[in-house]
Order: C-alpha cells, then sequence, then structure tokens
C-alpha cells in the first residue's frame, strides 16, 4: 500500500536527476520525461489507503507519470489546489511513482 510522489517545476526535478528532455530536433520538440533510473530520494512516500489528496498550489499543473484520468481530479483554476483521488486502486495501478510538474 505504499508509493511516491513529488512535486516541482521542470528545472528542480531535471536538477534532482528526475526528469530529462528526450527527442526533438535541432532543440525542438523536446518532451519531458521521466529518466530510467530517476533519484528516488527526493519523493515523499504515502499510504495509498490514507492520502486521498495532494496538495498542489500552482497555475499550471501537469501530470508527468501515467495515472488513469477517471481516477483522479484536479481541484482549483489558477491555482489548481489540488490533486483528488477518486479511486485509489485504479489511480496507483500503472505507477506506484507520482510526478507533478508546476509553474
Amino acid at each position: 500500500n505504499t508509493a511516491y510522489y513529488v512535486i516541482g517545476t521542470g528545472k528542480e526535478l531535471k536538477e534532482k536527476g528526475i526528469t530529462e528532455k528526450e527527442g526533438g530536433f535541432i532543440g525542438l520538440g523536446k518532451i519531458t520525461e521521466l529518466k530510467k533510473d530517476f533519484n528516488k530520494d527526493h519523493f515523499t512516500k504515502i499510504d495509498i489507503t490514507q492520502t486521498l489528496s495532494i496538495p498542489i498550489g500552482a497555475k499550471k499543473v501537469k501530470i508527468l507519470t501515467t495515472h488513469p484520468g477517471s481516477s483522479y481530479k484536479l481541484v482549483g483554476e489558477k491555482p489548481v489546489q489540488k490533486l483528488d483521488i477518486s479511486n485509489a486502486t485504479d489511480f496507483w495501478s500503472v505507477s506506484k511513482y507520482l510526478v507533478i510538474v508546476v509553474e
């Protein structure tokens, strides 16, 4: 019942060794993605049966990891206040890691 999450700007997550830029051509079209051997030291450990809401508080939010869209919702607009998990089993079924990029 353990999962992990991290929230940060694109720059912070890259500096912490969690994300990297991939693809593109001559610096254009690169996408940010999770590194294959990402640094797990900066993640917050949670119990998925107890944690159904994660506070965010940012203008722009991008969920970098894969989680079924029907299992959660982002609450608030500019700022997005939090991520509410409506179905924890589905939400954490693909990955036990959640990476949220904020601006």
